[in-house]
């Protein structure tokens, strides 16, 4: 990740008057968020309520219907939110092969909650069951895939690496959905050696990419 760039103190511009009410409001949504990934934790999706969510982040419902339409859109979001906090922004590691693997250690990072919030392993009877969460979430995931893809094969062609463009998404959710699997299965995400071997021996054939 490129280090954060402090301006020079002439491109400095005094905040404006609508700044504060801009922070204040992100940190409501923040709040809000937190309420709600703290009670999916503590007493499971199901028996959550928007009511629950506006009493424990001291929110009005009118506010948090204006952001989101319902309990799945916003349990979704704070998963979301959930998994950016846990992992950086992708780096460009100097080749496919490390881009993958930095991305399979994300990735899995993202299935288990060191903090003691939900995760999406923990959502899975949840997404089964409520279409509307299931939605949500899968559109998450398929947005992430693109992204990753294409920035993974738009830096190796940039580098003069050979792979195929068209597979970069394909190829990242095949990652989620065989990482989610394992840790489903096995109790915990696949270590280090295992993604290894995942990404050498699947993801970069794939890829067109030699290991």
């Amino acid at each position: 990740m490129n280090e954060l760039e402090i301006p020079a103190i002439s491109e400095r511009r005094t905040p404006k008057a609508g700044s504060r009410t801009g922070s204040h409001s992100a940190a409501r949504e923040q709040a809000i968020l937190a309420a709600a990934a703290e009670l999916v934790a503590e007493i499971g999706y199901e028996r959550v309520t928007v009511d629950a969510i506006a009493a424990r982040a001291r929110a009005s419902k009118a506010t948090m219907y204006r952001k989101w339409p319902g309990k799945a859109e916003l349990v979704a979001e704070a998963l979301r939110r959930q998994a950016e906090s846990q992992s950086a922004e992708l780096p460009d590691t100097g080749s496919v092969r490390g881009d993958l693997l930095w991305i399979v250690r994300s990735i899995a990072l993202t299935f288990t909650s060191a903090d003691g919030g939900p995760s999406l392993v923990s959502l899975v009877e949840a997404i089964r069951a409520d279409p509307v969460l299931r939605d949500v979430v899968d559109a998450q995931i398929q947005e992430r895939s693109r992204h990753d893809g294409a920035l993974v094969c738009a830096r190796a062609s940039a580098r003069g690496e050979q792979v195929d463009a068209s597979r970069g998404p394909a190829v990242i959710g095949l990652a989620l959905a065989h990482l989610f699997l394992r840790t489903l299965l096995g109790g915990e995400p696949p270590g280090e050696a295992e993604q290894r071997d995942f990404v050498e021996q699947a993801l970069l054939p794939l890829m067109n990419a030699p290991a």
